[in-house]
């Protein structure tokens, strides 16, 4: 799908206070993206949200996105456009060039907390939060795919996140 798709559909979803931003680092190359709710992160995502607040999130992918948009939640990638399949070097330069467009849309949502979706992307976020001049609570945790240990660890810190709200 080309970018602008993406961030159509993506745009669809934002809610009009975004109190949680998960930044992961870009759209897929593929078919898969978390508001088609086909991608590994939804599955990890909406796993667990089940565990703490049970079917009222839907039952279905597009329940759960309609309810993940009415509590303040929404998800954004540090880069716009895919770049996941780039060599590390080139990836490393992308993720930097991408910087200050997340620091301006962070001025624009300043989301009360922030769930960085990758710990190598850690540094990217922290230094567009510090640009855009908000001082959110920031939650970093590995992306949940690869390893059975990093959807683990994905999920049970998300849920520790999501028990201390109230929904």
């Amino acid at each position: 799908m080309e970018p602008e798709i993406w961030q159509g559909l993506r745009e669809t979803y934002r809610p009009q206070q975004i109190k949680t931003l998960f930044v992961a680092e870009s759209p897929s190359t593929g078919q898969r993206f978390f508001y088609l709710g086909n991608s590994q992160l939804f599955r990890f995502t909406y796993q667990a949200f089940v565990r703490v607040f049970g079917n009222k999130v839907g039952q279905t992918p597009q329940e759960f996105l309609l309810w993940f948009q009415q509590q303040g939640f929404f998800l954004d990638n540090l880069a716009c456009e895919s770049i996941g399949y780039l060599k590390e070097s080139e990836r490393q330069q992308a993720r930097i060039r991408w910087i200050p467009s997340l620091a301006d849309r962070l001025a624009q949502y300043r989301p009360a907390s922030i769930i960085v979706v990758m710990k190598g992307l850690e540094h990217h976020v922290t230094q567009a939060i510090l640009y855009a001049g908000i001082t959110p609570y920031v939650l970093v945790l590995p992306f949940p795919t690869r390893t059975y240990h990093n959807q683990q660890v994905y999920v049970d810190g998300l849920s520790q996140f999501l028990a201390t709200r109230k929904v």
